[in-house]
This record gives structure tokens, C-alpha cells and sequence, in this order.
């Protein structure tokens, strides 16, 4: 009797530890149909909230009538605060998309409702030719989100001065 009753809790401690667990998103590379399409990217925005204050909340690129611009948007600020980049700033953000497989995000919205105070992200970009993506999650990331996050991030701020760069 003791057997059975130690080979019945085990079995019910297996199965309560097994229903706790979540599945783990696949840890996807991107591939070659993730590569960026033949076209010029146009727009990009990009934002990050989350438990801590960041003073910039969030980025955006536009390229309109030849012309590029990079624009951020600050806490507690209506307006953004735009930049003008060149094609060679707007080709490394191009490859980004590449070298993380942000393609292979579209349509990923992720969501972790155990959380209480977690990270919120939201990526948008579209190509003049069509091809357009969004991603949105909370608590939860695609696959290369992490690298993504921290290039764009470190791309756009180098553009601000010394003065505006404090967190």
C-alpha cells in the first residue's frame, strides 16, 4: 500500500509540476525569405515601456520626399524631436531588420498576463513597395527581440547630443 501511494504522489507531483510549465516559443533563425525585401524601407517606429522610466519613449523613421528623418519621441513631450539622417544611417537601420529576422515578427503579439509591472513593445515598418510588419507584446518577445532592441536603441541615440542622452 505504502508503494502504491508513494508511485501515486510522484505521479501527481510529475503532472503538477508539468501543467505549471508554459511552452517555450521555438528559437527561430531568421531565413532567407526573413531577408529584407528588394525596396526601400520607409517608415520604422519603435517603442519600449516598461516598470522603469526611460526619457525617450520612443523612435520613429520617416523617408519622405528624398529626405530622412529620424524623430524621437520624449516623456512628457507633445511633439517629437526631429533629426535628419543620411542613406548610409538609414541602410545600417535597414540591415537591422535583416540581421535580426524582424520580418519573421509580423503578427506577433505576445502576451504574459502573469505579469504585473512588466516590459510593453511595439515595432512597426513598412517598405515602399507594400511589405509592411508589426509586432506588439508584453512580457513576451519574438525571437532576436532582445539584440534588436538594444542596436535600434544605440542607432537612434547616437544621433542626440551629449545633453539629451540621460536616461
Amino acid at each position: 500500500m505504502n508503494r502504491r501511494a508513494i508511485l501515486l504522489c510522484l505521479l501527481l507531483g510529475a503532472a503538477f509540476l508539468l501543467s505549471g510549465c508554459q511552452k517555450l516559443m521555438p528559437n527561430e533563425k531568421p531565413s532567407s525569405a526573413q531577408a529584407a525585401p528588394d525596396a526601400a524601407l520607409i517608415y520604422l517606429s519603435f517603442s519600449e515601456s516598461g516598470s522603469y522610466f526611460k526619457r525617450v519613449q520612443g523612435y520613429e523613421f520617416r523617408a519622405e520626399d528624398g529626405k530622412y528623418t529620424a524623430c524621437f519621441w520624449f516623456a512628457n513631450e507633445d511633439e517629437p524631436y526631429p533629426v535628419p539622417v543620411d542613406e548610409a544611417w538609414v541602410d545600417t537601420l535597414t540591415g537591422f531588420i535583416s540581421q535580426y529576422g524582424m520580418l519573421g515578427w509580423d503578427g506577433f503579439n505576445g502576451s504574459d498576463s502573469t505579469l504585473l509591472d512588466g516590459t510593453h513593445f511595439d515595432v512597426s515598418f513598412s517598405y515602399d513597395d507594400g511589405t509592411a510588419v508589426h509586432a506588439s507584446g508584453y512580457g513576451k518577445f519574438p525571437s532576436g527581440y532582445g539584440d534588436a532592441s538594444s542596436a535600434i536603441d544605440a542607432h537612434f541615440i547616437q544621433l542626440l547630443p551629449e545633453d539629451m542622452r540621460d536616461w
